[in-house]
């Protein structure tokens, strides 16, 4: 019976095959974008799974009252002794371990030096808190003292060649402190998996970094730790938390200091570390979870769409098929066999459609996870890939094939064989329904990559208060090159092509360190000011084109500049100085006093999500980061400074970016959702637009006979068209109308997560309509013009 159906179905679909295109074509999109999505989705909930005691596993961070830095007042770093005194003072607390991570250090092997980003001193209890393989050495003890090191998979094949490099010894420094020291490899561990909230290459002992650094491992004032733990069986993270008050109780030196500032240290599970956005010095970027719940319903809403298509389109057909079932029903057949018949049908469809999009996702997802910058791939080696797709197929004939199927089925044999039965006001309102919810979704979709497309282009070309274009930076890491600093400055200058170099400890777009305003009179009962500090040469207000408003910029041919401050507009209201120039301010950093000698006109020292905040440049041309504005040929002056970088000798290698990459590095992430957002939108569009053609197909049919009836009677063309589509028309301002208040509530909720940001003005609406009834009418309009100009004569001989 299964075979006679299947025949039966391929013979109707071959039979109509613009139907079977348009279906197909729908079908696999959604289902396309359903899964890529879904990969991406699933790819980052797995972050940290694989670890064995994942349930039991969290960290500590710490939240500062009164301490609010970039928009928050939480941190991941804490004190070194926390998690040692947490261990000691809680039986809860099975296992503990501190993390130092260091980038950029120097790693030395043999004659060749490589540069690690990811080398972290880690305690012992590490090992027993994550999932590491011990690919060589002791399981139960990869570090055996302090100048022991635990290498992963690849660092070995880098170092060495071979995975089997027990004892063999890597010298680790840091130029800025003067120290080296050799270590030696006690363990070789699997390459941690990409899915990690951080990933690490080389795991030193902590206490061995520690002192290398020239750090404090009980000072409780420092806190530049990432501290981990391991829950002990049967206790709860909750009940651990309400005893985190004692740690601070018992060490006082640590929850107050000098500003009345207090810290309160959080559990976090693991599970929960990958989607917090919200914490400074975070180990490793995060995800945001709210995008992915997003980027998620859009995935559905899709699909959904995809299968409203299918649903219009099979209920446009149904007229073609009423003589069809007249004609079974009167020979005998069933109603359970007529149902059968049609989902086999859409069966076939629905996994064609679905064999057709995962091809296509073989073929893109390389692209997408490059995109993305994420890893995604799909086994098809195991069972679970199958699995999704057969529950997948089979949801979709369900939910698309159920309701045409039925329709069908319960045709009256007299009707369906006079070509009746077919419309009735309750299909027709359903299919209308339908219609109104594709283009509501669309409309959504429209209005929302309108509105991030123009919020990107606001950043892009916003007045951000100083210079990004033809700008290059570097850091100079090599401590015998920043002994020399002035002279490879003065180097620099006299290549051609270069117009300016200066040096800074920030780049202007992020000024990262903070401390507490202070100044000679300040009211000791007063609010204090948080103030974002930077140093900087002569060079560095003319170079990023920061404007002064008052006073002027660094003289070299003053010497009291050599203390000088330069302060922004915001400061001066902050302190509350209406007229800055010569007051005199602590440089915190130096333990003295300056004299202000300029106002800076605001400019955005952050990303634009914050506010410009106070902040001041203290007078250092011996700073380490170096700018230089270059004009005419890029690459050629490039290489010139390279030359030049290198004739020092240096042991870093010479490493540059483009400032306005920097820049534009900041908003990756919505730079990223807006290209999303695009495609999906045209996508959606599409697919709807499929769906539209359906419903005009059955509405230009049911009506064939009323347009023959006309064009006789003397209707022109155009009033034909305009009675075939003002139906359409006002099912799209229906749908514009739901979906316009439901996308300004979404999206200006994500612009207020910018302090900076355009509104949705009446502009924003009117381009999403025009571009909604503009598709539509193409799509509509194609098929009520056939229609239009077809030959009365033929449409009043159809019976």
């Amino acid at each position: 019976m299964f075979r006679n159906y299947l025949k039966t179905a391929l013979r109707s679909l071959r039979k109509n095959k613009s139907y079977s295109l348009l279906n197909i074509l729908g079908l696999a999109s959604g289902m396309l974008v359903f899964m890529l999505i879904t990969r991406y989705v699933t790819y980052e909930l797995s972050y940290d799974g694989y670890h064995e005691k994942k349930d039991r596993i969290f960290r500590v961070y710490k939240r500062d009252d009164g301490n609010v830095y970039q928009g928050t007042d939480q941190f991941a770093v804490v004190p070194a002794p926390l998690p040692t005194a947490m261990k000691a003072e809680f039986p809860e607390v099975e296992a503990a371990a501190r993390v130092l991570r260091r980038q950029n250090a120097l790693i030395e092997v043999g004659d060749e030096f490589f540069i690690e980003s990811n080398l972290h001193g880690v305690d012992p209890d590490f090992f027993e808190i994550f999932s590491l393989e011990i690919l060589k050495g002791d399981p139960n003890s990869p570090l055996t003292g302090r100048e022991s090191v635990a290498i992963s998979r690849t660092t070995a094949m880098k170092y060495f060649g071979t995975i089997d490099a027990l004892g063999q010894t890597l010298k680790y420094g840091e130029e800025w402190s003067g120290k080296q020291f050799f270590m030696q490899v006690t363990a070789v561990f699997e390459d941690m998996p990409e899915n990690s909230h951080f990933t690490i290459q080389l795991a030193a002992d902590f206490q061995g970094v520690m002192e290398l650094n020239r750090d404090d491992s009980q000072s409780w004032n420092n806190s530049s730790y990432y501290a981990f733990g391991l829950l002990a069986t049967g206790n709860s993270f909750e009940g651990l938390q309400e005893k985190m008050p004692q740690i601070r109780a018992k060490y006082a030196d640590d929850p107050i200091d000098e500003d009345g500032q207090e810290s309160n240290y959080i559990i976090q599970p693991l599970a929960d570390m990958h989607f917090t956005s919200n914490v400074n010095f975070d180990i490793a970027p995060s995800a945001n979870k709210q995008n992915l719940l997003i980027y998620l319903g859009i995935a559905f809403m899709i699909l959904i769409i995809a299968g409203v298509n299918y649903v219009n389109l099979a209920t446009a057909r149904v007229i073609n098929k009423t003589k069809e079932i007249g004609i079974r029903k009167v020979i005998g057949a069933q109603k359970k066999s007529l149902l059968s018949q049609f989902l086999v049908e859409s069966s076939v469809l629905v996994f064609t459609s679905l064999a057709i999009a995962t091809f296509s996702l073989l073929l893109i997802l390389p692209s997408f996870a490059t995109f993305i910058d994420k890893p995604l791939a799909v086994d098809f080696a195991t069972v679970q890939p199958w699995l999704v797709l057969l529950i997948l197929g089979g949801s979709m004939t369900l939910l698309a094939g159920i309701y045409p199927a039925v329709l069908l089925a319960r045709f009256k044999p007299i009707a369906s064989l006079k070509g009746k039965g077919t419309v009735s006001k309750s299909n027709a309102m359903f299919r209308n329904a339908l219609v109104i919810f594709q283009f509501t979704i669309s409309g959504i979709l429209i209005l929302g990559a309108t509105v991030l497309s123009r919020q990107l282009s606001y950043i892009q070309t916003m007045d951000v208060g100083f210079d990004r274009d033809q700008i290059v930076i570097f850091s100079v890491r090599d401590q015998g090159l920043r002994d020399q600093i002035g002279a490879f400055k003065d180097e620099i200058k006299t290549i051609p092509g270069v117009v300016s170099v200066a040096a800074s400890n920030s780049l202007p777009n992020n000024i990262s360190s903070s401390t507490s305003a202070r100044w000679p009179g300040m009211p000791e009962d007063g609010e204090r000011v948080r103030i974002y500090v930077n140093t900087a040469d002569y060079n560095y207000v003319d170079l990023y084109g920061l404007e002064l408003v008052a006073g002027r910029n660094f003289d070299p041919n003053i010497a009291a500049d050599k203390k000088g401050i330069l302060i922004n507009e915001a400061a001066a209201k902050a302190i509350g100085w209406d007229d800055p120039i010569g007051k005199e301010m602590v440089r915190t950093w130096y333990g003295d006093t300056g004299r202000v000698v300029g106002v800076l006109k605001d400019f955005h020292q952050h990303s634009v999500h914050l506010a410009i905040e106070p902040s001041q440049i203290f007078f250092n041309d011996e700073q380490s980061r170096i700018s230089v504005k270059i004009e005419g040929d890029l690459d050629r002056t490039l290489k010139a400074i390279e030359a030049k970088y290198l004739s020092f000798n240096p042991k870093y290698p010479f490493d540059y970016n483009y400032f306005d990459d920097v820049f534009d590095r900041a908003y990756q992430t919505e730079t990223r959702t807006a290209e999303l957002a695009n495609w999906f939108t045209a996508l959606a569009i599409v697919i709807a637009c499929l769906g539209l053609y359906g419903l005009a197909a059955h509405k230009v049919q049911h009506r064939i006979k009323e347009v023959g009836v006309r064009k006789v009677l003397g209707a022109s063309v155009g009033r034909i068209l305009a009675l075939l589509s003002k139906d359409f028309a006002l099912l799209l301002l229906v749908a514009f109308l739901i979906a316009s208040p439901i996308a300004y509530y979404v999206m200006n909720g994500w612009l207020n997560d910018f302090a900076y940001h355009i509104s949705i003005n009446i502009f924003t609406f009117v381009i999403a309509l025009v571009l909604m009834l503009l598709v539509a009418g193409l799509t509509v309009g194609y098929r009520t013009y056939r229609a239009a100009v077809r030959n009365p004569v033929e449409a009043l001989r159809e019976e």
